[in-house]
């Protein structure tokens, strides 16, 4: 069964495009959670430089996808993590997703050089996931990637998604943009799931923080920065507003190790 989902994967990502949080307004993620064994690191990594780079870059020629991105988790991390590579793919629209794939998969099976075979011996896919762009910061004078990508993971209570998309958007962006411009950040980014859903998944929204220096992930929201952006606001209020509409299912630090766009 392993094997089924794998195929599945590859003839759907060596097709797919990652740029979790380096992406326009309103583009569209397809997210792919990877596992491989320890033993079999060093090795997958040299795949993907010497194999699979080329796939993806056949893919980046479509005017359909608008970056693709491999990431390592490198906190929670160990032999036990569900994951520990996640390839992120970047689209203009819904559509633009499944004719990538159409397409894909079409090169994949006139492929006769024993890239899927190589590559089902020492990596598997766990599960794919649709998100949504809902709002952003970027810094128009800096595009590049950033190295390092802490995604956190949130489940926003019944009812309450407009008011969380409406506290980030009017409280938690304008203190992102004091964060970019004071260097300790690079860009931040709100993501909504599409696919999977449902009230018994774990989580529903995301926000991707971006850093260039590893040291600033320490830094976050304080009442210097509050006090400094929205003067007349009380911190402890302000801070409590966002908190009783969400949880924070689970956070992650993760590394950019390869990227198209």
């Amino acid at each position: 069964m392993k094997k089924v989902g794998l195929v599945t994967f590859l003839c759907s990502l060596l097709l797919v495009t990652l740029s979790f949080a380096q992406t326009e307004e309103g583009a569209y993620l397809n997210i792919d959670y990877l596992k491989v064994d320890s033993k079999d690191l060093a090795e997958f990594e040299e795949l993907v430089n010497s194999s699979w780079q080329g796939v993806l870059g056949e893919e980046m020629t479509s005017e359909n996808i608008t970056g693709t991105y491999l990431y390592k988790v490198i906190y929670p991390g160990g032999q036990l993590s569900k994951y520990n590579y996640v390839l992120i793919r970047t689209y203009q629209s819904i559509e633009a997703i499944m004719e990538a794939n159409q397409t894909l998969t079409m090169q994949l099976l006139d492929r006769n050089d024993g890239l899927l075979e190589e590559s089902m011996e020492i990596v598997s896919h766990q599960y794919s996931e649709l998100w949504k762009t809902e709002a952003g910061v970027m810094n128009p004078e800096d595009t590049s990637n950033s190295k390092y990508l802490v995604m956190n993971y949130m489940k926003v209570k019944p009812g309450m998604e407009s008011q969380y998309l409406a506290l980030e958007n009017d409280i938690a962006r304008p203190l992102h943009i004091e964060r970019i411009e004071t260097d300790k950040m690079h860009n931040w980014r709100t993501y909504s799931i599409m696919k999977p859903g449902g009230v018994s998944y774990n989580y529903n929204f995301a926000t991707a923080d971006y850093y260039d220096n590893l040291a600033n992930i320490e830094f976050g929201f304080t009442n210097a920065i509050m006090k400094n952006v929205m003067p007349s606001a009380n911190f402890t209020e302000t801070m409590n507003a966002i908190i009783r509409t969400r949880d924070i299912v689970n956070s992650e630090l993760w590394k950019l190790l390869y990227y198209l766009d």
